[in-house]
């Protein structure tokens, strides 16, 4: 709008000059003039519909994020409270056996909850399972947080609905312009914002159970659940925000999507090379910025020494089991793994909160039976956890991925 108003002064200044150029009978003067002035006329029509495009822009961005709210509202009042005492006794006799135990509240209460699950499931997939209670829920994140979970590396963002957009901001700050007074400010486009959309992803797995444990008290019933379902949410999570399949179907993996810089190691790791690592990525994104390997990768770096015979890991001052490389963490996650064929691996180096989000639902579902599979021959239940999460990324300037490093024999 700046630009049009500043565009129609001129406008009107020229038209003013022609007028004048006329009146004292300067024709081929005044004809020159009036070219300028179709020339900034037409600049003003395209500057018109440069804004009124954009505009239509947002506003599309402004119908999609409250069609998103109104989404989010409408699952959100269909939802049954999963942090009540009522829930919390119905889903515990539900997956106990205890159906004779239950009234018909609490039958239409979890009946109710079995169908928004299955809602949240995508295609043909349309099975769920009961909602773990809140309270529950909130403890197996803590539980997978205290273990070594791609959720404490990478940004977690919570979501009820199933699908949607996220705008996010992607680069790094610079200077801003030196401005005098009455002088055009100009554009930083150092930064920018996209709409990125998600899609969470089910995740399901079966745990055998004695049909003892349906005996078992409400608090020794939920440990069992609950260490289960960290240990496997954790090694899931993992697995997929590294190697994800990506697509309509998977989850974007950090290895696998091919959408970070990458760099081809030497056949033997030295200082030279990992410095060149190090300086791949933007100093604004180093500052937070992380190494992670798995063990084989972490000891191959021990070996590297500097030109003075020491070792480039040191231990982190605040932290004695810790390390760090240049001054950077260094973290250690197995799920990276080793080619057993070429004895290579990969190592990340980078601002993972800024280029990795994960979408989580943060709510886990689970549903039993005694009759599926052998269940009924073997004197077992089965136990079907479900977790929901996508991962996408975000900001492919904020992470180098170093491929081919060697770290063992190749085998074959």
């Amino acid at each position: 709008m700046e630009k049009i108003a500043e565009l129609r002064q001129q406008l009107t200044a020229l038209k003013g000059e022609v007028r004048s150029l006329n009146g004292e009978g300067k024709v081929d003067e005044a004809e020159a003039k009036l070219a300028e002035v179709r020339s900034i006329q037409k600049q003003i029509d395209i500057e018109a519909e440069l804004d009124q495009s954009e505009q239509r822009g947002v506003e599309k961005q402004m119908e999609k994020r409250e069609v998103t709210k109104q989404e989010e509202n409408i699952l959100q009042a269909n939802t049954v409270s999963t942090n009540t005492d009522e829930y919390r006794s119905a889903w515990f006799k539900v997956l106990t056996n205890r159906h004779d135990e239950m009234t018909s509240e609490e039958r239409s209460m979890m009946a109710k909850v079995m169908k928004e699950n299955r809602a949240l499931s995508s295609g043909s997939d349309k099975d769920g399972g009961y909602t773990i209670p809140q309270d529950i829920s909130q403890q197996i994140l803590r539980g997978i947080q205290e273990m070594n979970s791609v959720r404490n590396l990478v940004k977690v963002v919570p979501k009820k609905a199933p699908s949607g957009s996220y705008t996010v901001r992607t680069g790094v700050a610079a200077k801003l312009f030196n401005t005098s007074e009455k002088q055009a400010i100009q554009e930083l486009k150092n930064m920018e914002f996209e709409e990125i959309t998600y899609n969470v992803k089910k995740f399901a797995g079966f745990l055998p159970a004695p049909n003892e444990l349906l005996n078992d008290s409400f608090v020794d019933f939920v440990a069992e659940i609950k260490d289960w379902l960290v240990e496997s949410s954790v090694t899931t999570e993992n697995e997929e925000i590294f190697y994800g399949a990506g697509g309509e179907t998977g989850v974007e993996g950090i290895i696998t999507s091919n959408k970070f810089k990458s760099l081809t190691a030497p056949a033997t790791l030295d200082i030279k090379f990992l410095r060149k690592v190090k300086n791949q990525i933007k100093q604004g994104y180093r500052k937070n910025a992380k190494f992670v390997m798995n063990t084989e990768a972490f000891e191959a770096i021990s070996n590297v020494e500097d030109g003075v015979g020491r070792g480039l890991l040191a231990v982190d001052p605040r932290n004695e089991d810790a390390y760090t490389l240049f001054g950077r963490p260094v973290e250690v996650y197995d799920e990276i793994v080793t080619d057993d064929a070429t004895g290579k691996t990969h190592i990340l180096f980078g601002d993972f909160q800024r280029a990795y989000y994960m979408f989580d639902r943060q709510v886990f579902e689970i549903k039993a039976s005694d009759v599926a599979g052998n269940a009924f021959l073997t004197d077992q239940t089965l136990f079907r956890g479900i977790e929901r999460f996508d991962g996408k990324v975000i900001d492919p300037e904020a992470m180098v991925v170093v491929k081919d490093v060697v770290v063992a024999t190749a085998q074959g």
